[in-house]
Parts: structure tokens; C-alpha cells; sequence
């Protein structure tokens, strides 16, 4: 029971005491709405989205469910898969934010923003600019989250879990995720049938922009971490890490490699991680 409460608290303290977390909140509150409507963007341009995105609109289309309730009940089985099986330390007030916002805030702009280019989006001029705005503003608004650092999003966890538990490097996880959502919005929404006969065309959400997401956004986010959104809440971004993904995970590394007979409540979380590190190395 005694090792039940200092882990409750542990948990709670990981999720609400963090130093700047009101501004931390804001930030990420700010960085979802943005998120959603980057996404919104890449949508009504017609080029594709990101993976994750992909697999969900998809699935909600062939269910015949709102794409921001589908996002929802998906996020929360993979949080609540990811606590069960993993560690806490991935998990977050932010986690949390991202799993209700995003697929909702995506929706709202969706409609507002084909509602308003109606008529232009099908100028293949106006679309391209449409695709080149979605990934400014997408990977702008992921630094923003990344940076925050108040909890990771749960696609996102979920491939840091795979990464812990195989040893495998977190970039190639990744690529094995994004193939698994796309074929598995694929093969929901009835297109991998078109991949196969070469008619692209009839394939939803998945495009161009799909492609360009898997291969643009890394470098993308860490430069707006770098000379952006690190800049925002003071945090040493290059201090920390030139890997966004090590710097995302990097509270969470220091919260799960205390020893085991160390006292949650004595975790001092305004402390440099890398003193925390290096004592425990």
C-alpha cells in the first residue's frame, strides 16, 4: 500500500508540478488549436495528411463517425494502453490536452476553412499554397507542444514504449508506425485495393503531403524549437538536445531511471535533468 501512494504521488507530481506550468498549459493549450487547424489545412488542400491523421479520418469515414470522435477514443485506449504497460512518465496534462483537442480543433477549422476557399481550393495554385501553410503551421505548433514538455502525445508515446521495450531507435519505430496507420486506414477505407491497381486517385487522406510530413517534420520542428518556441518559455533547447525526441522524452527518462528506493516526493522538478543523469550513470 505504502509503495501504491508514493507512486500515485509520484504520478500526480509528474503531471501537475513543473516549473512555469501555467505558461506551460497556456502554451500547450495554444500549440493543439494551432495544431488542428495546420491539419485543417493540409486537408482542404487535398495532398494528404500525416499518417496518424490519415488512418483516423479514414476509419472514422468508412464508421461513419465525427473524425475529432474517433481521435478521441482512439488516443484514450492507447493512454490508457501505454500507463498499463509502460511508465508513467510519458504520460501528461499535455498528453491529455492533445487527446481531446486535436481531432475536434481539426474539425472546426476544417469546416471554416473549406466553407471560406470553397471555390478557390480547386486551383492547384491556391492547394500547393494550402499544403506549403499546413506544414509551416503543423510543425510550428509541434515544437510549441514539444517544448511545452508537459506530457507526450499519444501516437507519439506509443512509439517511445516500442522504442524502450525492443531497443530499437526511436526514428525507425517511427517509420514502422507510420506504414502500419496508413495501411490500416487503407485497407478500412477500401484503398489499398486502388493502390493496387494504380488509381490513386480514389485514395483518401493519403498523399503527397503524407510523404513530405514523414520526412520534413523532424528537421521542421527542431528548428522551430531551436530558434522559436524554445525561445518562448527560456528553455536551452540546444543545451538539452538536437533530437526533438530526446528532448520530449527527457523528464520522463529522469523520472523512470531514479533507483527504485528513491522517494517521489523528494524530486526536486525544477532541477537540470542532466544532473539528475549523470548521478544515476
Amino acid at each position: 500500500m505504502k509503495s501504491f501512494e508514493k507512486e500515485a504521488y509520484g504520478y500526480i507530481k509528474d503531471m501537475f508540478v513543473q516549473h512555469n506550468m501555467i505558461k506551460r498549459v497556456v502554451m500547450t493549450v495554444i500549440s493543439i488549436v494551432v495544431m488542428g487547424f495546420g491539419i485543417s489545412l493540409f486537408s482542404v488542400s487535398g495532398f494528404g495528411v500525416d499518417p496518424f491523421t490519415s488512418m483516423n479520418m479514414n476509419v472514422a469515414g468508412a464508421l461513419g463517425i465525427g473524425y475529432g470522435t474517433y481521435q478521441l477514443i482512439v488516443n484514450a485506449i492507447i493512454i490508457v494502453f501505454v500507463v498499463i504497460v509502460a511508465h508513467r512518465g510519458l504520460i501528461g496534462v499535455g498528453t491529455v490536452i492533445n487527446m481531446v483537442g486535436v481531432g475536434y480543433s481539426c474539425e472546426l477549422f476544417t469546416g471554416i476553412t473549406t466553407s471560406i476557399l470553397k471555390s478557390a481550393s480547386e486551383n492547384i495554385a491556391v492547394r500547393i499554397a494550402l499544403l506549403a501553410a499546413g506544414i509551416i503551421v503543423l510543425c510550428f505548433s509541434c515544437s510549441l507542444f514539444f517544448v511545452s514538455n508537459i506530457g507526450v502525445g499519444p501516437y507519439d508515446s506509443l512509439g517511445f514504449m516500442i522504442s524502450r521495450g525492443t531497443k530499437i531507435p526511436y526514428k525507425w519505430v517511427r517509420v514502422f508506425t507510420d506504414i502500419t496507420v496508413i495501411l490500416i486506414g487503407l485497407i478500412v477505407s477500401g484503398g489499398l485495393k486502388y493502390v493496387f491497381q494504380g488509381d490513386l486517385s480514389h485514395i483518401n487522406n493519403i498523399g503527397i503531403g503524407t510523404i513530405i510530413t514523414a520526412f520534413m517534420m523532424g528537421p521542421l520542428v527542431n528548428f522551430f524549437s531551436k530558434n522559436v518556441t524554445s525561445k518562448i518559455l527560456d528553455v536551452d533547447y540546444a543545451r538539452i538536445s538536437k533530437d526533438v525526441a530526446f528532448f520530449m522524452i527527457s523528464g520522463a527518462m529522469v523520472k523512470n531511471r531514479v533507483p527504485k528506493d528513491y522517494n517521489p516526493a523528494e524530486l526536486n522538478t525544477s532541477s537540470d535533468p542532466f544532473v539528475v543523469l549523470n548521478k544515476l550513470n
